[in-house]
């Protein structure tokens, strides 16, 4: 596996691995914008050629809130999404990573977990298609 930075040409592959994880996924027009910005970073992992998972982020004054993350189905529990997570806390400038994650969403909070994430608090209702909580975490990048 191939942790990389993510390029406009992997768009097709993202808004794929979009589709299959969340139920009201990026257009191709939100990564178009994403990575129009100055301030987006995002790393994809590859195997066997193909983009099986990725992380972006927005990196604001050293403060780097995720976007997602995403890998795909057949590619889980094979430690991709950690893989991404160490990568993307390498990041110059960065002290301080931001996420939101769905409650419900148990494997992707251990990931977190895992990763040094804290919780930090609840956002009620902030999730929709369905409507659900998201669970606020940070971690601090220790240097």
């Amino acid at each position: 596996m191939l942790i990389r930075k993510a390029e406009p040409s992997d768009i097709p592959a993202l808004c794929a691995l979009e589709r299959e994880c969340f139920s009201l996924p990026w257009s191709e027009k939100g990564f178009e914008d994403f990575f129009a910005n100055d301030c987006s970073r995002a790393l994809a992992a590859e195997a066997d050629g193909r983009v099986v998972g990725y992380v972006g982020m927005y990196l604001i004054c050293g403060e780097g809130e995720i976007t997602n993350l995403a890998v795909a189905a057949s590619c889980r529990r094979q430690g991709i999404g950690e893989a991404l997570m160490t990568e993307l806390s390498q990041t110059e400038g960065l002290e301080r990573l931001l996420l939101d994650v769905r409650q419900s969403n148990t494997a992707a909070r251990a990931l977190y977990e895992k990763c040094g994430f804290k919780v930090d608090g609840i956002r009620r209702r902030f999730y929709e298609k369905p409507a659900e909580d998201a669970v606020l975490m940070s971690r601090t990048i220790e240097k």
